[in-house]
């Protein structure tokens, strides 16, 4: 049970994207220690220091804002580990853990000088792994991971499993984020009465005012479809944000959470293919232990 008197310490990756700086001001609103992780330390101290302008602006009682800021690079394992090393050095509670971390990336496979490919790397094993190696911290405080999802359902093929053979740009991506699920389940039912694992399902989220957002599009027909759904769908940060805090900060005994799927701020009674799959979640959390060498190949 977290203890209400205890400040919060959540580590977000993927912090400077839409869901995770939507979730790290709607947290240090309610007085959390945020820790904004991602791959650039100029562009995190850039986020951090204009969401404690913009909260500066809102609070009357002169409340100090507390984010911090910790550089590592999802892609590369050895960035990782010292990033969580860095991270247990750091902070003697962690409270929290927002995965947000993701990246799509065309005319693939792009494969990285490890040898594994950079969508397969970014968006599930340096997250996988980071997690891992604050499991054990985590598990004093009660933890809570937040795995951010998307409702894909794409096979995963076991002889090809970080898309590298037969590369489709949208398959390799959707991949991932059906990865994602499986994991949230896994690890729920791994370390049931440990730490708590959830999936959130943020929606369709962008920051409009972004004055990078145009950058971040995707080349041809891809980038042209994700524009016309952010003029017509798009939900700002903050709607995801508020969920992801009450989440987090909210439930005094996390165990009712525990395994749960969340579409913003409502849990989703029926069961996710992914997240339900046993077998799925074993199997790729065992294969991420040998790939991530945390566990030897047998």
């Amino acid at each position: 049970m977290v203890n209400a008197m205890d400040k919060q310490t959540i580590l977000i990756t993927g912090a400077t994207g839409n869901v995770g700086g939507g979730a790290a001001v709607a947290l240090a609103r309610r007085g959390a220690k945020v820790v904004l992780l991602g791959r650039s330390l100029e562009s995190l101290e850039s986020k951090a220091n204009s969401f404690r302008v913009a909260l500066a602006k809102e609070r009357r009682d002169q409340q100090d804002t507390d984010i911090d800021v910790l550089a590592v690079d999802f892609s590369d394992m050895n960035a990782v580990r010292h990033g969580a090393a860095e991270a247990m050095n750091r902070y003697s509670k962690i409270h929290g853990l927002i995965l947000s971390a993701v990246t799509l990336v065309q005319n693939g496979p792009n494969i990285l000088p490890s040898g594994h490919e950079v969508m397969f790397a970014t968006n599930v094993m340096g997250p996988f792994l980071f997690a891992q190696l604050l499991l054990e911290r985590m598990q004093q405080s009660d933890g809570l991971v937040l795995h951010v999802i998307a409702p894909f359902q794409q096979a995963i093929d076991w002889e090809d499993l970080e898309s590298i053979k037969k590369h489709n740009t949208n398959t390799a991506y959707e991949r991932t984020k059906t990865m994602h699920r499986a994991l949230a389940g896994e690890m729920a039912r791994r370390y049931a009465g440990r730490i708590s694992s959830v999936a959130f399902d943020p929606t369709f989220i962008i920051d409009r005012t972004d004055p990078e957002l145009g950058k971040r599009w995707p080349k041809g027909f891809m980038g042209f479809f994700w524009r016309v759904m952010t003029i017509l769908l798009a939900k700002p940060p903050a709607v995801a944000g508020e969920p992801i805090a009450d989440l987090m900060l909210s439930h005094r005994d996390r165990d009712t959470i525990n395994g749960g799927l969340f579409e913003l701020d409502k849990r989703i009674q029926k069961l996710d293919k992914a997240m339900s799959d046993t077998e799925l979640g074993r199997r790729l959390w065992d294969e991420l232990l040998v790939l991530t060498g945390l566990k030897k190949s047998v």
